[in-house]
């Protein structure tokens, strides 16, 4: 049994969600609509039929509708074709209604921006076309009847359409909307990290190493960059597998976010290139924190050879030493040439 959703299936999962979602404010919007056209058609004296027709559309076909559409593959599609039916209807009984002013002019406005707010002008505009042709034949039917008469009854039935469902689609706008910059901060942080050692990657690390030296800077804290960079990386490959390489940096990456600070960055900006920006440490404390990350890593063993062990070579450099951010990193990288050059597995600070 699969234990990751396929493309199919999330997005399935998601065109369900939306349908059950217009089918909540459907169910509501006609119950609503409900109570304001029956108050026309009792003030219009309309017989039984008509009203068992309204019943029909209010009470039977937002299950019918939404029924319909989970037994179809495009969920979305066959939603979206059922809001123009929901115009059509709309406008049949603005017909039935007279085109009395007060209910009608609330359901026209409520159909058309919720219509939008489903779909843009991509479902408003056939739904706008469903309606007024639906109007208009059934106006003609009615003998182009109109009535322009304003009655209590109807204004107190038809309040609740112009406000409770109103204030539902606010209330349902505004959580689509925060469940929207939810997913924007989870993308942005996917695109921020590294996805296989979870860690920064090279781009939040830039920012991060240019807001640190920012701060550095305004409030004279300390700040270090150290550098690191597997010796030999190219071997392990090689002779164990891109797997391997991959597993070997994922415990690298575990050691460092064990042994760093919560206001510390580790992070990867290159293929076997890592590096840690840590603030609020000496000198002396930064070397510490250097070999006790390198110690560690000589301990890492792989599954396919226990005698397997590699090291390290780190460069650091202070921030005190640097004028600007780009300088700052030149150093820490002259450092760490520096230790490649004479021999490799070892620290350098400037």
């Amino acid at each position: 049994m699969p234990y990751i959703k396929t493309d199919e299936a999330i997005l399935l999962e998601r065109s369900r969600r939306y349908a059950h979602r217009i089918f909540l404010m459907r169910q509501m919007g006609t119950i609503l609509c409900f109570l304001s056209i029956s108050s026309v058609l009792h003030y219009l004296n309309y017989s039984l039929f008509i009203y068992i027709l309204l019943g029909i559309n209010a009470f039977v076909w937002p299950t019918v509708a939404y029924l319909y559409t989970k037994s179809k593959q495009d969920a979305v599609k066959t939603t979206n074709m059922s809001l123009v039916v929901d115009a059509a209807l709309g406008g049949i009984w603005v017909a039935v209604m007279g085109l009395s002013p007060f209910p009608s002019l609330i359901m026209v406005a409520i159909l058309i921006s919720d219509r939008y707010a489903a779909g843009g002008w991509v479902i408003l505009k056939p739904s706008l076309i469903a309606m007024l042709v639906s109007c208009l034949v059934m106006w003609v039917l009615l003998g182009f009847h109109v009535n322009v008469d304003f009655d209590s009854r109807i204004v107190w039935c038809s309040l609740p359409l112009a406000t409770l469902y109103i204030m539902f689609l606010s209330v349902l706008t505004r959580n689509l909307a925060v469940q929207l910059i939810h997913k924007n901060r989870e993308f942005e942080r996917i695109a921020l990290m590294d996805p296989r050692l979870h860690i920064p990657n090279r781009r939040l690390f830039e920012q991060r190493l240019s807001s640190i030296f920012i701060q550095t800077q305004r409030n004279g804290t300390h700040a270090h960059l150290m550098l690191l960079d597997v010796d030999d990386f190219k071997y392990i490959n090689d002779t164990y597998g891109h797997e391997a390489g991959d597993y070997f940096l994922g415990e690298i990456s575990s050691i460092l976010r064990h042994f760093i600070g919560p206001k510390d960055t580790p992070a990867r900006f290159g293929g076997d290139e890592l590096a840690v920006i840590v603030v609020d440490r000496s000198n002396d404390e930064i070397l510490i924190l250097a070999e006790n990350i390198a110690a560690y890593i000589k301990n890492i063993r792989l599954q396919s050879d226990e005698h397997f062990s590699a090291s390290i070579s780190i460069g650091i450099a202070s921030v005190e030493t640097a004028q600007t951010v780009s300088e700052w990193f030149g150093l820490a990288d002259k450092a760490l040439y520096y230790v490649k050059r004479n021999g490799r597995d070892g620290i350098q600070i400037y």
